[in-house]
């Protein structure tokens, strides 16, 4: 499958992006990348296919040109994202209305990361903040190419709007990101964007090459579709300061790393840059394994890179870090499982930042298990940490590819090898588990002698990932840490925004 390239480009005047979009797109093979462009436009109103001049009430001195999308009048200007889709959906196997619900829920995913909740509606593409509307989308599609994309409201001045009748609906009230969350910016929402839509895109291609969607297969998913719960009040992560994520962010992209806070779609990414911190996710940022659950792309990884041990050390350094959490995606390709990528990184962390107390999470090395633990043992962590995930009945269909005895044996086996040595594991609930299940997890975790627990809510990430079954009350989860406790425990975290390094440096 093609890659999707980015392209961040300077504010623009719309014809200039237009006539580039159209040359792009009629001179392209098949064997050409897929693209997104992000960038801002200098102040235009922009009239759809089927747009009307009744619809255009007051202009003013702001151009208006007409376009070839689809769709009615609109309004770009500066603090609004633009974000083109410059996407081959015939060779994605991508209808036209899949399309749109894929940038629609890519928008939604989004907007989930800052609480706002939002809806779309059947009668007029786009996203909505109750009565008000957030994101437009308009389309051209050519040759099975479509281009144009979507326009996401951040932080403008959104009077223009009052001049026309937004994608032609009279008395249509915008809203914006910054109305919500008043530290927002450009270059935050498109990087976040960015990551959000190549996902979706990726696995909606997947499905469709290994599945044909005909007529009957759209009934059957229609049949089965369950509705979508609700988020309940105390669903709620704390947002990052714009200083801090702007300098996290720098810090990283300097150093060519990956942090687990945004790869799997964290909710407490905010709080935990908020003090400066974050977890690395190493070798790499694609996993070659698909679990419904999980955030992290799907596919074949890169090769290994050698520097990143030294890289994430000075990293450390920089950020004045006294507890480390290192984690990875699954690396089944690798004859070790990745286990000696993992020491390397705790020696070099180690040589540099002595003081440093380190975490791994590690994968389950399915195959190679002994040899894993063998190269470890001579870089040991301060504690080891493999997440059990959920109950053993629901692993064929949340992830298929692991096992609830082999999760079990290894952490087992490393703390019968390093008796010393604290171990811990996770669980998510809300993924069809009983509250039963959760409990006899927890025991076969401490029957296995596991010191550490965290337990939190399961959030589906994307609309493609395994839905929420329930959202559990934190009353509950305080019932969860107590019993606990009185399993033998030596540290519990249990609540709703819990994750498997949420204040892991607090469990010491």
């Amino acid at each position: 499958m093609s890659e999707i390239i980015t392209r961040d480009l300077p504010k623009s005047d719309y014809q200039t992006i237009w006539q580039q979009m159209h040359d792009f797109t009629h001179s392209r093979d098949i064997n050409a990348n897929d693209e997104i462009w992000f960038l801002e436009h200098e102040p235009v109103f922009t009239q759809g296919q089927a747009g009307r001049p009744e619809h255009l009430l007051n202009p003013g001195k702001i151009p208006v040109v007409q376009t070839n999308r689809g769709g009615q009048v609109t309004y770009h200007g500066p603090g609004q994202l633009m974000a083109y889709c410059l996407i081959d959906i015939r060779r994605r196997k991508i209808g036209v209305k899949q399309f749109v619900r894929i940038l629609e829920q890519s928008i939604i995913d989004l907007l989930a990361e800052y609480n706002i909740e939002v809806n779309t509606r059947d009668d007029a593409p786009g996203v909505y903040v109750k009565d008000t509307k957030i994101c437009s989308i308009g389309l051209k599609i050519s040759r099975g190419c479509a281009y144009h994309g979507l326009a996401l409201n951040v932080d403008m001045d959104l009077e223009p709007f009052s001049r026309i009748n937004p994608c032609g609906f009279k008395n249509l009230t915008m809203t914006q990101i910054k109305d919500f969350v008043p530290n927002i910016t450009i270059p935050e929402t498109a990087n976040k964007l960015d990551k959000i839509l190549k996902h979706n895109l990726t696995i909606h291609s997947m499905d469709s090459a290994v599945k044909p969607r005909n007529d009957e297969t759209r009934r059957n998913e229609a049949m089965n579709q369950q509705p979508i719960l609700r988020k309940p009040a105390w669903i709620r992560s704390q947002l990052a300061s714009k200083d801090k994520i702007g300098k996290v962010d720098k810090l990283l992209r300097a150093n060519r790393l990956t942090t687990v806070c945004e790869e799997a779609a964290c909710p407490n990414r905010g709080e935990c840059y908020n003090c400066g911190t974050a977890t690395f996710m190493i070798m790499g940022d694609t996993c070659t394994r698909n679990c419904k659950f999980c955030n992290v792309k799907t596919g074949r990884p890169n090769p290994l890179d050698t520097a990143e041990p030294e890289r994430v050390a000075q990293t450390v350094k920089l950020m004045q870090l006294k507890y480390v959490v290192l984690t990875s995606v699954d690396r089944d390709d690798l004859l070790d499982g990745g286990a000696k990528h993992f020491a390397q990184c705790i020696a070099e962390i180690r040589t540099i930042n002595p003081d440093v107390k380190i975490e791994i999470l590690t994968p389950d090395f399915r195959g190679c298990m002994d040899n894993a633990l063998d190269i470890l043992a001579n870089n040991l962590p301060d504690v080891f940490n493999h997440n059990i995930e959920t109950a053993p009945r629901l692993y064929k269909t949340i992830c298929p590819s692991a096992n609830y005895e082999l999760s079990l044996k290894l952490l087992s086996t490393h703390k019968k090898h390093f008796p010393n040595l604290p171990t811990k594991s996770g669980i998510m609930v809300g993924l069809g588990e009983t509250d039963e299940e959760v409990m006899q997890v927890m025991q076969n975790l401490r029957n296995n002698k596991v010191d550490r627990l965290t337990i939190g809510q399961y959030l589906q990430p994307s609309i493609q990932h395994t839905p929420v079954q329930r959202y559990v009350a934190p009353e509950k989860f305080q019932e969860f840490a107590q019993i606990a406790k009185e399993m033998g425990f030596t540290h519990a975290s249990s609540g709703p925004m819990v994750r498997s390094s949420y204040h892991a440096d607090l469990m010491n």
